[in-house]
């Protein structure tokens, strides 16, 4: 009888031709295969897994990597099962696969792999673009790069994967097992954890679990989870009987082309008949030892390493000898092995109905190889990438968002190639999707492979914004093709504005690609201080205008702008041309001179103070004080608490171990500093003061008594006041520090230290991805006691006293490492720089030489806890996301030309011709407005995907056999579905975080999304979408103490969807739900 296997791969015989029935040809398996045996009593079943772990990056450009082996594992793979039946491989990271997939494969190589998928040979585990780090990479991005991999895959072969290999991110995050849970996924494979955890848990057989990372979701959420054992993903390396590795028969690939012919460098000996026995002892050896540390009969063992099989041929010639020896030989041996996917062997390990321990204790963070390597530097490393990676995600963001209103506007004249602006989302997507990989985000890649990341991203970044500003033209009455050609600049972080005195005004356009209104003060650099801000009515806004940082830089421009959820309004910087012309306020500088400084913090405290010693800067909300007689912070009142709390604020740098003669250097993934601690940076401090009515600042220059005159380390700290009436809690309640910092000197790892009067017990809270609360307790012992104490920082860190009274809550628009290493402190690491001796490090340029300067930003709340929470997830998103600022190019003066036909140029002071200019070119803000979401839902995706999968899988495997039919392998050449509208929301709050805000939350999504028209379907998805809610079934896993826990129906497991009416949906603590939505066909 078939299996439902076989009978599916029958009916893509009957699809496919002829060909496919050399795959079936061998119906029964071969003992090279083997299977599931029903006389196993005390016999290892081993699952070989055959896999090839293709980094895209790391040392390598993925070019190289396309050009050396890459391209050839899928060739040669896909040609080698199609040989043999039982013969198995795993994909993992999906951008290497569809790269061969559009740029190498063959109709026939295409016609092969669809078979091979579906019969289960080839299978596709974790399905994201990459296997992304779990430590400084941000949920968002993460859920996006997934979905993209999941896309393709279930458009191009209708399958979902259902497991994950993470086997290589340093660290293992919290918030990981539980997206992979609301992607559907059954189980869930890691690897990177501490050297001594994996130890302890292989000794107690330990290594496998049920996963309830989730508090808020509790059970619906929890995933059996494996940790590979000691030996990872790679097979044991030395053979007793020869010199050379084991088991890579292929060798290991060649760069930067691989040779025209063999050898490789070292390949191992092929399997004989005279050595066989002594391969089967090696192997069987193995599996046993590995065997001993877990629970059932069951053995990963994974065949394969870094860049195997650009050979299978060779590779399962060798290892199709061993497997059968090993099978004749199993009852003596004790051991049966089988080529099989990971989805084998999880299917093996759960019909054995064991019950599993529950973790519900935290996560696997940070991470140590061994005593002296904490691998937390990483956290850091790379700032600059760091902070293009997240703002390109940001952009992607505001361009999807503006691309749905563009698409379901009423009554617009579009007149923007969409197909076009399709492609550059799409060209952003893999981007950011690419710099997620565990070397990528997290800095540990080589300089060359940097930037190739950065260029990718601000490449597709630039093809985005220029896809925004053809959007943005259309947005008004009088839109004409031959007049739209470069009338926006984006005025991005980094970007001076002309201010041209060639025109009165210089509009302004601020897109919110919030769920949310957004009040907020605008920030620009601007060449000339005599200008005010205006409404489009005329009216002053109230903005204010700052000093340059530094002799001849730029001013800078604060003006007050409220906006609308998904919406954008129109600005415009008025110059001043008469001299009875208003101007903004400009911000009043005192600078309070230069104060030499004790390279130590306790010498600098014992100074004595005197009222006059003391300067402030203050709104509504905060009063902060400096300590003149050494510039530093000294306080911060809380106003609304009538708390003061105690404050400074100090650069600090660690020195780092930097010799390979004395054992673990700092690199770009360990932090090891010299065990004296920080030194205060540099040896005096200048402080200057500025005042207005908007915006207060303090500016601290550091300096080096070699360099006097040169300062290496600034931080200018503001806080906020809005126009009169406009009051708002993040606006006012926030403290802003814009950082200027390096280049270091080297072998130099600079911090900043916040250091308080909170007697926190050197607790930190930090949020795992900005998705999890974590709370760190030091923890002692530890041979290095700072790094070993560090932890990533990706959105919010936060120390507070005992009784929660007082809260410090430090947010960040890219990653850190951070730490509470003494009582009352926090510190933020914002730059390295590492000069070391590694051989290893210096061959393959995995360096952290270069002298950069990098601007972080960080913002801080300071105030109660429950307040703090409050504030705290919405003000993360407005740093994070910030407004998206163009400024309009045409020129008042050309205009004035054609204006009632005067040809002199000169701009008439008539309000009709300022009027019709503005009809002409200016973009109108949206007529029909979007309600502001609750505040404790977050709009976390909106996009016009373009993928033609059809939502129902049923009708969807009949469009893929239709292609097939027809000779199309994939959706290429498709017209994209441009009429559905992928929405995500998220419930921000965590169970218990906030007394109100924690609590469920209803609403309607017809009511929500009333401004795109009549919704007339709504489908909830999977996290990744490509699944219907309903018809995720997950497995069930046992627990020990309790029944079989798990998914059954829902994509979340809480209380059902539709609550009160067809669009009406309940969103529980930190639940994401997913929808496919589309709208009533719009009269033409």
């Amino acid at each position: 009888m078939l299996s439902k296997r076989d009978v599916l791969a029958v009916v893509f015989v009957m699809v496919l031709g002829p060909w496919s029935t050399v795959v079936l040809a061998n119906s029964a398996r071969s003992p090279t295969g083997g299977g599931s045996r029903g006389d196993t009593a005390g016999i290892i079943q081993a699952f070989v897994i055959p896999h090839s772990h293709m980094d895209v990056g790391w040392i390598y450009t993925v070019q190289e990597s396309v050009e050396a082996y890459a391209m050839d594992v899928y060739t040669t793979v896909v040609a080698n099962l199609a040989k043999d039946r039982n013969r198995r491989f795993i994909a993992v990271e999906q951008e290497f696969f569809r790269l061969w997939w559009t740029t190498v494969a063959s109709d026939m190589q295409k016609k092969q792999t669809h078979l091979l998928v579906q019969y289960g040979q080839l299978e596709f585990i974790i399905g994201g673009q990459v296997m992304h780090d779990e430590a400084v990479s941000e949920y968002s991005a993460t859920i996006q790069q997934m979905t993209e991999g999941h896309s393709f895959i279930y458009e191009t072969f209708g399958k979902r994967p259902h497991f994950s290999w993470h086997v290589d991110p340093f660290g293992a995050s919290s918030a990981t097992p539980t997206l992979f849970a609301l992607m559907g996924f059954d189980a869930h494979l890691t690897s990177r954890i501490d050297y001594d955890v994996k130890a302890q848990m292989q000794k107690d057989k330990g290594l496998q679990f049920v996963w309830r990372a989730s508090p808020s979701l509790g059970k619906s959420q929890q995933i059996f989870t494996h940790v590979m054992d000691q030996y990872s993903y790679c097979v044991p390396p030395h053979l007793s009987f020869s010199l050379k590795t084991g088991f890579y028969w292929n060798g290991y690939a060649v760069f930067p082309k691989p040779p025209a012919g063999v050898p490789y460098p070292d390949m191992s000996l092929p399997v004989t008949d005279q050595n066989i026995k002594q391969y089967a002892a090696t192997m069987v050896d193995n599996i046993k030892q590995r065997a001993a540390w877990f629970q059932t009969q069951q053995l990963l063992w994974p065949w394969g390493c870094d860049k195997q099989f650009f050979n299978a041929t060779i590779q399962f010639l060798n290892m199709d000898k061993l497997v059968a020896y090993i099978n004749q030989h199993s009852t003596d041996l004790g051991v049966h092995v089988q080529y099989a996917t990971l989805g084998d062997y999880f299917t093996a390990v759960h019909n054995t109905s064991h019950s599993w321990a529950l973790k519900q204790d935290g996560d696997f963070l940070s991470y140590s190889s061994d005593a002296d390597a904490a691998w937390t530097g990483f956290y850091t490393s790379r700032s600059g990438l760091k902070d293009i990676a997240r703002r390109s995600q940001s952009t992607l963001h505001a361009a999807e968002t503006l691309f749905s209103v563009y698409l379901n506007q009423p009554n617009l004249n579009r007149t923007a190639n969409t197909t076009e602006v399709l492609g550059s989302l799409q060209a952003l997507r893999w981007a950011s999707a690419e710099v997620q990989h565990h070397d990528g985000i997290t800095g540990t890649d080589s300089v060359k492979v940097k930037a190739m990341y950065e260029d990718h991203l601000e490449t597709a970044e630039n093809m985005t914004l220029a896809s925004m500003k053809e959007m943005l033209q259309d947005f008004h009455n009088n839109s004409q093709e031959g007049e739209k050609k470069d009338v926006f600049t984006s005025v991005g972080r980094g970007h001076i504005l002309d201010v041209s005195r060639d025109k009165p005004l210089t509009p302004i356009l601020v897109y919110n690609s919030l769920g949310w209104s957004v009040k907020r003060l605008v920030q620009m650099s601007i060449t000339d201080p005599n200008v005010t801000v205006i409404d489009i009515h005329g009216r002053d806004i109230g903005s204010q205008v700052n000093p340059p940082l530094e002799p001849g830089g730029p001013y800078h421009l604060f003006f007050y702008a409220q906006l609308a959820p998904l919406n954008f309004d129109v600005y415009y910087i008025k110059n001043k041309i008469q001299p009875e012309d208003a101007t903004s306020p400009q911000g009043k500088l005192e600078s309070l001179g230069t104060v030499v400084r004790s390279r130590t913090p306790s010498q600098d405290k014992k100074r004595k103070l005197k009222d006059t010693d003391v300067k402030s800067i203050s709104n509504d909300c905060f009063e902060v004080a400096y300590n003149t007689t050494t510039n530093m912070l000294m306080s911060i009142l809380d106003k609304q608490t009538n708390k003061t709390v105690s404050m400074e604020q100090i650069f600090m740098e660690y020195n780092s171990h930097h010799n390979v003669l004395y054992g673990q250097t700092s690199n770009l993934y360990v932090f090891r500093p010299w065990s004296n601690g920080p030194q205060n940076a540099g040896d005096s401090a200048k402080l200057d003061i500025v005042t207005g009515p908007y915006v207060n600042e303090t500016r601290q220059s550091i300096f080096n008594m070699y360099d006097p005159k040169s300062s290496r380390y600034m931080v200018t700290l503001r806080i906020f006041d809005l126009p009169h009436s406009h009051n708002d809690d993040i606006v006012c309640g926030h403290i802003e520090l814009d950082f200027k910092v390096g280049p270091l000197t080297p072998n130099k790892e600079l911090v900043y230290r916040f250091s308080t009067n909170l007697n926190n017990s050197r607790v930190l809270y930090t949020n795992d991805n900005g998705f999890q609360t974590m709370k760190r307790t030091w923890r002692p012992n530890k041979p290095q006691p700072e790094a070993q104490n560090y932890y990533p920082l990706v959105s919010t860190a936060y120390i507070e006293s005992p009784t929660k009274d007082t809260r410090l809550t430090v947010m960040a628009e890219r990653s850190h490492g951070v730490g509470s290493l003494n009582n009352g402190q926090m510190e933020v690491m914002l730059l390295r720089r590492l000069i070391t001796n590694s051989g290893y490090a210096d061959k393959n340029n995995l360096t952290l030489e270069e002298p950069d300067v990098v601007m972080p930003t960080l913002w801080l709340l300071l105030g109660n806890g429950t307040h703090s929470s409050e504030l705290q997830r919405r003000a993360w998103l407005q740093l994070e996301n910030p407004p998206i600022i163009m400024a309009v190019n045409q020129s008042m003066g050309a205009w004035a030309k054609k204006w009632k036909g005067d040809k002199s140029g000169n701009i008439p002071k008539s309000a009709e011709f300022l009027r019709q200019w503005k009809e002409k070119y200016l973009p109108n803000p949206l007529s029909t407005v979007f309600k502001d979401l609750p505040h404790n839902v977050h709009l976390l995706t909106l996009k016009t995907p373009g993928w033609t999968y059809n939502t129902s899988h049923k009708e969807h495997e009949k469009k893929l056999r239709a292609r097939l039919r027809q000779g199309r392998y994939d959706g290429s050449g498709e017209t994209p579905n441009l009429d559905r509208i992928l929405l995500r929301l998220q419930h921000l709050y965590e169970v218990g975080e906030h007394k109100s805000l924690s609590q469920p939350v209803t609403i309607d999504l017809a009511k929500y999304l009333f401004p795109f028209g009549t919704v007339a379907n709504v489908s909830e998805r999977s996290l990744t979408a490509i699944w219907p809610a309903d018809k995720v079934k997950r497995w069930t896993w046992k627990v020990k103490g309790g029944p079989k826990t798990g998914q059954k129906s829902s994509a979340t497991g809480s209380a059902p969807t539709w609550s009160k009416s067809p669009t009406s949906i309940t969103l529980h603590a930190q639940e994401i739900k997913t929808f496919f939505i589309t709208f009533q066909k719009k009269n033409p």
